[in-house]
């Protein structure tokens, strides 16, 4: 995997690399099998992953916490003191 990532970085920190015929220069003298070649130059980003046995998997998911019960009992505990204030405040 790492050859691949060495041929992209060169082709992005290279200026130079803007046509077809370059690319194809560069990919010659690359150490990378025919395949990645092939998706180099079609800019199949899925296809070139394809063909990286160790390539990481990357997910993302959302995380949504857990409500803490804590919190949730001192919420309810706030919510009777709030009754209570008021109703003494009412019978006052």
């Amino acid at each position: 995997m790492s050859k691949v990532i060495n041929v992209l970085a060169t082709m992005a920190s290279n200026p130079s690399l803007v046509s077809n015929k370059e690319i194809t220069a560069l990919l010659a003298n690359a150490d990378i099998s025919n395949e990645q070649k092939k998706a180099i130059l079609a800019q199949d980003s899925e296809r070139l992953a394809d063909t990286i046995a160790d390539f990481p998997i990357s997910m993302c998911s959302v995380i949504f916490p857990a409500e803490d019960e804590e919190q949730e009992g001192q919420e309810e505990n706030k919510d009777e003191t709030t009754e209570k204030t008021l109703a003494y405040a009412i019978n006052s």
